[in-house]
């Protein structure tokens, strides 16, 4: 015996109504999945910002690093001409006398000097006066190259080699013929006197050191030459 049963709207709607929904397989997976993908595509952002503010601050960090170790090389450089242009001018100075103006001669020794150096001069300097007078000599020098060979700049201190051509003439009284010297040519004139001129050629140490005053020599050394 078949028996047909009528499902009615009411209880379909009533069924429907009473299925609990499927809360971990429909409609939150898809609330889920907008998020999703909105969140991947925020941190991106967030991650190329931050390389990008990060590569900002390295790159003005470098360029400021760069700017300064150019402004240090730049410094020392300046300095090394200073020095060298210093050690160029003193030995001149201290090479170069005329016994017709020794008082202004002696005048720029003390002021190229420092040190025991400028102190041997002002002790000495009637002596070195008298001396060149009674010589009656003349030198002129001529700085032919230089090279800074040492600096320390926080120290205030450098070295400097020079090679110099020195014009002289010199008038002495000496009691027998002066020792021959390459160069210089003596000749008597009168008596016991001996005038010697030429050209001589030396190599000079300039020891300089950095005063209140700017840099000074400290000391000067003759060391072999070789033409």
């Amino acid at each position: 015996m078949k028996t047909d049963t009528k499902v009615t709207d009411d209880a379909v709607d009533e069924d429907v109504t009473d299925v609990e929904p499927a809360g971990d397989d429909t409609e939150p997976v898809e609330k889920r999945a907008e998020p999703g993908g909105k969140l991947p595509q925020v941190l991106l952002t967030v991650a190329v910002a931050l390389v990008v503010a990060t590569t900002a601050v390295a790159g003005w960090y470098g360029v400021r690093w760069l700017v300064a170790a150019n402004d240090d090389s730049l410094a020392y450089s300046k300095t090394r001409d200073e020095v060298n242009r210093v050690a160029w001018t003193a030995v001149v100075t201290m090479n170069q006398l005329d016994h017709r103006t020794i008082d202004q001669g002696l005048k720029d020794w003390e002021a190229a000097t420092t040190g025991t150096l400028h102190d041997e001069i002002v002790k000495n300097r009637d002596s070195i006066r008298d001396s060149i007078v009674q010589r009656q000599s003349v030198s002129k020098a001529e700085v032919l190259s230089s090279a800074v060979r040492e600096l320390d700049d926080r120290a205030g201190k450098a070295s400097v080699m020079v090679a110099i051509k020195m014009n002289v003439d010199v008038t002495e009284t000496l009691s027998s013929p002066p020792a021959e010297v390459p160069g210089i040519t003596c000749q008597q004139v009168e008596g016991g006197k001996y005038r010697c001129q030429g050209v001589k050629y030396q190599r000079l140490e300039a020891t300089l050191q950095r005063t209140d005053a700017g840099w000074k020599l400290e000391a000067l050394a003759q060391v072999p030459y070789v033409q």
